[in-house]
């Protein structure tokens, strides 16, 4: 049987650096939703060695930043080792890459979850920092280097992602921060990404202008996000299904995919799909 299952996008609407450790890891205090938006795994065990493919499969623009190597590094690959378990695994890539939506992250924790890992989260945060929160899902707050999380409250929020052509490097953002530290907002990383890609800063200010919303950062960037729905903003979607729409904006920076989405609760269950 092949399963369907579902890798939510996480949202950081609040992120704090509380301190830096001496082995160079930063301690946060951060408040992360998952989002409607995600990338969908088809799932097969197997005793064969696993195969794990790929698949861009964005709402709208260029594949590019959904195209994922498979390797070593890959995500999936990693989870699979890590559960020592052989799967064939397809998964539809529609968290961009280098978007500061926890894409990779979201889709080992998706292979946990249907494994049923209910092992220690400091284990499976080797996989990635944000593996523990997407795991859990739903609405939490994290802390430690992302291996401290707890459950809150379930809110019901809609949001407007604004995805620009560009990635940013998580590594860069937190070199840039130990630099310049932060301007005070809600996310402390909003500053350093700005240094290390000063079209963030730009676009920022073009959405706020035009919206007038407040702005903020997705964990270390590049996507920006606002809460409200498409039809609070004025947006009409060119592409869209029941989980998030998407259009095409023109910006100083380049062409911005804005996507609506809202939240999920936590804990999602695999669906049977097909016979393969």
């Amino acid at each position: 049987m092949a399963l369907q299952l579902e890798a939510p996008a996480k949202l950081t609407t609040r992120f704090k650096i509380v301190s830096r450790r001496a082995d160079g890891y930063h301690e946060v205090e951060a408040d992360m939703v998952s989002l409607s938006l995600g990338d969908g795994l088809s799932i097969c065990v197997t005793q064969e060695p696993s195969v794990v493919t790929m698949v861009a499969d964005p709402l709208l623009g260029g594949a590019s930043r959904y195209e994922v190597g498979v390797d070593g590094t890959n995500s999936v690959v990693r989870a699979l080792d890590f559960l020592g378990v052989s799967a064939h695994v397809v998964v539809n890539k529609r968290i961009p890459y280098g978007a500061g939506l926890g894409g990779g992250s979201s889709d080992a924790a998706a292979i946990l979850r249907h494994f049923g890992y209910r092992g220690d989260l400091r284990e499976v945060a080797r996989l990635g920092a944000d593996v523990p929160p997407s795991l859990v899902g739903g609405h939490v707050r994290v802390g430690g280097i992302g291996d401290q999380v707890e459950a809150l409250e379930e809110i019901e929020r809609h949001y407007v992602l604004f995805l620009p052509d560009f990635s940013i490097s998580t590594v860069a953002v937190y070199g840039a921060f130990d630099r310049v530290g932060s301007d005070g907002g809600d996310n402390d990383l909003f500053l350093a990404a700005c240094e290390v890609e000063p079209k963030l800063r730009a676009l920022g200010e073009e959405l706020h202008a035009r919206f007038l919303r407040p702005v903020l950062l997705a964990g270390s960037g590049s996507t920006l996000f606002m809460e409200g729905s498409f039809a609070e903003l004025g947006l009409v979607a060119e592409r869209g299904d029941p989980a998030a729409h998407a259009t095409m904006l023109s910006s100083a920076v380049g062409e911005v995919v804005a996507i609506g989405c809202h939240t999920l609760p936590r804990l999602r269950r695999a669906t049977t799909t097909s016979k393969e």
